[in-house]
């Protein structure tokens, strides 16, 4: 018989993990992780919104809050953010999140640090100002797209020379399979991008990662800077 996540956890309630996958493609990261760490799943009250400052920087007098990832792992205290949430997962883990050759993981947390730093913010801001924003701000998202531009480019480069970012499948490698999974909202596209398109098609390969995909596919809730709450498209 099959047990259930919840009843897996009633069972071995120090394995828990409560989880709630926030709004924005970053729950899909934290899905990806835990698929890996094969330990029960139940659910978790939703982190308060928040303004990023680095995605704010594009959305110029429209600024949103969105709800983060958050996770508690074994009845302890939240932890939210798919940066933090990766990173203390992967330290927790590391052999099934990280290479285990330490100059290959070097590079996966380097790659992870990059991702949360410079290449998240301009999604994120174009996500919000294509689908979100209040009105159309056509300078905003220029901006948003030439940055994304060079920034994805790095990345293709990257994956040119080889399936993943560091070695093995680990954490940056999910973080970034997460934002390639919702690339239509970004206006990203994969089709001129062939390493990115392979990255995903061999990410979409696996029953695993599609499943864990899946389960934070809806839209995001949005609050925008006058705290005003709505739903995106």
């Amino acid at each position: 018989m099959t047990r259930k996540p919840a009843d897996a956890a009633r069972a071995n309630p120090a394995r828990a993990i409560a989880f709630h996958p926030g709004d924005t493609p970053d729950g899909g990261a934290v899905s990806l992780a835990l698929a890996e760490l094969r330990r029960p799943v139940v659910d978790l009250a939703p982190a308060d919104p928040v303004i990023d400052p680095a995605v704010a920087v594009f959305m110029g007098d429209c600024p949103m809050a969105f709800r983060p990832p958050a996770v508690a792992i074994a009845g302890g205290a939240p932890i939210v953010g798919a940066a933090a949430i990766l990173a203390a997962l992967a330290a927790a883990e590391p052999s099934k999140l990280l290479p285990r050759r330490p100059a290959e993981r070097a590079v996966a947390e380097h790659w992870s640090a990059w991702i949360e730093t410079d290449l998240v913010p301009p999604m994120m801001a174009s996500i919000a100002l294509r689908r979100l924003a209040p009105r159309h701000l056509p300078e905003a998202i220029e901006q948003a797209r030439q940055v994304l531009k060079d920034r994805v480019a790095r990345v293709e480069a990257a994956l040119e020379d080889g399936p993943t970012l560091a070695g093995r499948w680990s954490v940056a490698d999910m973080r970034l399979m997460a934002w390639l999974h919702r690339a239509d909202w970004v206006g990203l596209g994969l089709g001129s991008r062939p390493a990115l398109g392979a990255f995903a098609d061999r990410a979409y390969a696996k029953p695993r990662i599609v499943l864990a995909l899946a389960a934070t596919k809806r839209p995001p809730v949005i609050v925008d800077h006058e705290g005003r709450e709505g739903q995106g498209a």
